[in-house]
């Protein structure tokens, strides 16, 4: 099935479920799939080899639905692909009111099975051709664990030990920041791997207002992607800085302004000044917001004035949506109704958040705003000074030639960490004024030791799998 003509004139879709009702589903995913009015012969997912209709979405889940039936109510383990296939998977367990646990499809078979054993989940749900047509593969597990009474979600993210946390959403909390748009049958882009929070999120948005979710193929080169994205009419997009700054990078310019965007979202990292007025430059047409959201306490606010950081006042009082926050030791804390329930008791994890929940953001206040300085796992400790990698690339980012900057600590024997940073240098540049440059620039405007003393060229910055800037240290 080819894309769909790239046109903004399609009909209408009347909604059965109001904002109200998304708010309050125990059993979100399955209600959307199953229980809409589907609009007749268009596509519910998209990529670049076709399309799936939303009648065949149904069709799909409600197969898996009956061949997997004996799942109902146990705790159950799904490698989600970025496809239909999987979609359909995760609706139909969430019909079958399991305990879903979401696993990234790439990661080897050997271990999902082996993190399940850990987790004590009763099968793994695996398709053995990535995302393709085929059927999920069932494996069978010794040792499950109690259901846990209703419905649920649990996202696995790798922590800073490199063991996963397991924070579990009910259905409910996940569909709390879902709105009813204004825009008929929106075309979404999915930029996020879609068991993480952020890709969730994204295709609820999507699939809440009966739209199409445009999948790109996974590791795309930027060019490809911007072209996927006129083929398939985007209109929507929510990604990381680094996403974009690739994007914007590599891609052809005269491409990139035949995308149909009505909305930019920017989140998942620092959102710096830089990249808003380039996305401003880029798409003026476009509405352009930066969110801030995390896995464990699900969206917390937004802001849509064009500056970087948010407003003082936000500390003041509680959100719209009922989200509080409050600095203490320069950390944001947050209060949100729409975090989730409790890591899984078998996760190694607190069973339950405080309170207050420490984000580990380090913030700074100035004129009225609140900026992000980085994260307390990123920081750098060069001879027991304090050195964040984001106001050490805010400063190199600007400086002419310098396309993409990632600063990361690396071990020193001496100093215990010093400052690294690897450069994308524009085409044609010559890598020594650059490098000449960002030393002049980093002695007058940084300290001593946030000054860079290592200086490597690349061709691209490494993201991890959320997207991200990997700032991983290095011996």
């Amino acid at each position: 099935m080819p894309l769909e003509p790239n046109t903004r004139s399609r009909p209408s879709v009347i909604l059965r479920l109001s904002t109200t009702d998304l708010q309050n589903q125990r059993s979100m995913l399955s209600k959307l799939i199953f229980e809409q009015a589907l609009p007749e012969g268009q596509a519910a997912v998209v990529t670049r080899l076709g399309g799936t209709s939303w009648r065949d979405l149904r069709e799909q889940a409600g197969r898996i639905l009956q061949v997997h039936s004996t799942l109902a109510r146990r705790r159950v383990g799904l490698a989600l692909h970025p496809s239909a296939t999987s979609y359909a998977a995760l609706a139909a367990l969430d019909k079958l009111e399991c305990d879903s646990f979401l696993f990234d499809s790439r990661l080897p078979l050997e271990d999902m099975l082996q993190m399940a054993g850990k987790l004590k989940l009763g099968a793994l749900l695996a398709d053995s051709a990535s995302g393709g047509n085929a059927s999920f593969g069932l494996h069978e597990l010794e040792g499950e664990e109690k259901w846990s009474g209703a419905s649920s979600l649990t996202i696995l993210t790798s922590g800073s030990t490199g063991e996963p946390k397991a924070a579990r959403h009910s259905w409910t909390s996940l569909a709390r920041p879902v709105r009813k748009g204004s825009a008929s049958s929106p075309r979404w882009l999915l930029a996020y791997r879609p068991n993480l929070y952020a890709g969730l999120q994204v295709m609820l948005q999507c699939f809440a207002n009966l739209g199409t979710l445009a999948i790109p193929d996974y590791d795309a080169d930027p060019q490809s992607i911007v072209q996927f994205m006129c083929d398939a009419a985007v209109e929507f997009v929510s990604a990381t800085p680094s996403y974009w700054r690739r994007l914007l990078m590599f891609a052809d310019a005269g491409t990139l302004k035949r995308i149909p965007l009505a909305q930019i979202t920017v989140g998942g990292e620092v959102v710096d000044q830089p990249i808003l007025d380039r996305l401003r430059a880029h798409f003026p047409q476009a509405r352009l917001v930066h969110i801030y959201a995390t896995t464990e306490l699900g969206r917390c606010f937004s802001v849509s004035d064009g500056l970087a950081g948010f407003p003082a006042t936000y500390l003041d009082s509680e959100t719209p949506d009922g989200v509080r926050l409050k600095v203490e030791n320069r950390e944001l804390l947050v209060q949100s109704p729409n975090s989730m329930r409790m890591y899984d008791p078998l996760s190694g994890q607190p069973a339950a958040t405080r309170d207050w929940f420490a984000t580990g953001d380090l913030v700074e206040i100035r004129d009225g705003r609140v900026f992000f300085v980085g994260r307390k796992t990123e920081m750098i400790n060069v001879a027991g000074s304090k050195v964040y990698p984001v106001e050490v690339e805010r400063v190199i980012r600007v400086i002419p030639g310098v396309l993409d900057v990632r600063v990361f600590g690396k071990n020193s024997s001496i100093a215990g960490e010093l400052v690294a940073c690897e450069i994308v240098a524009g085409a044609g540049e010559d890598p020594q004024a650059v490098k000449d440059a960002v030393v002049q620039a980093c002695r007058i405007q940084l300290a001593s030791y946030q000054q860079p003393r290592l200086i490597k060229f690349v061709e691209r910055i490494d993201l991890s799998t959320a997207g991200k800037t990997l700032r991983t240290r290095t011996s």
